[in-house]
């Protein structure tokens, strides 16, 4: 989704583990990519900008200890950790729909319990409970619901919307240098392919 102004900050949304995982693989290594600079950057505006933010327990597990702390400063105000335990093979719908989901070939992962289930989850679940927000930078999540017909209404909420959403919440100069280095790095599948524009400044349709 690229007009993030349309997004209705008070509708249920249900955030995919890689949305916090974001550069992880540099964490340790390079200050830039640190969770501080992360929670300063976009994590603490996207955070409070949403006002009803669902994870799925699946999800919370996959986090690392610091960022469910940041996490955990949300629970019980606009974040619900949510469970689908009642519904999983009990009832028909639900695990017609999470199967479907499961089976697909994006995210059939036979090999792997863990893989790709944060996102089978969450698909599944709101779907069932007509959550209308997905917010993933997985690819193969997103292509899963321009697929499936059942999550056909669910609307994706990319990493650039996210980083569209920080910029928009002010901040100084070097914030908004940082976000649009992010927007170059993480979103660059997007930009070759010419889904969204080159910078993060023409995505969100103001002057560099």
């Amino acid at each position: 989704m690229n007009k993030f102004s349309e997004i209705k900050k008070d509708s249920p949304i249900i955030i995919d583990t890689c949305i916090f995982m974001v550069g992880i693989e540099k964490r340790q290594t390079n200050p830039e990519y640190s969770l501080d600079n992360m929670e300063k950057n976009w994590m603490n505006d996207v955070l409070s900008y949403f006002e009803n933010i669902k994870l799925h327990e699946v999800v919370y597990k996959e986090l690392d200890s610091d960022t469910k702390k940041i996490i955990d400063e949300h629970i019980g105000k606009n974040i619900e950790i949510v469970s689908d335990k009642d519904l999983f093979d009990k009832d028909p719908e639900f695990m017609r729909i999470f199967n479907e989901i499961h089976d697909h070939e994006l995210m059939y992962a036979p090999f792997s319990k863990t893989k790709n289930q944060g996102e089978v989850h969450s698909l599944a679940y709101a779907c069932y409970y007509a959550i209308p927000y997905f917010s993933s930078k997985d690819s193969d999540a997103c292509d899963v619901c321009n697929e499936i017909e059942d999550l056909k209404d669910i609307i994706v909420v990319g990493f650039e919307t996210i980083l569209g959403i920080a910029y928009k919440s002010g901040g100084n100069k070097e914030k908004r240098k940082a976000l649009k280095a992010l927007y170059k790095e993480f979103c660059a599948l997007k930009i070759r392919q010419g889904v969204i524009p080159k910078t993060l400044a023409e995505f969100l349709g103001e002057e560099e």
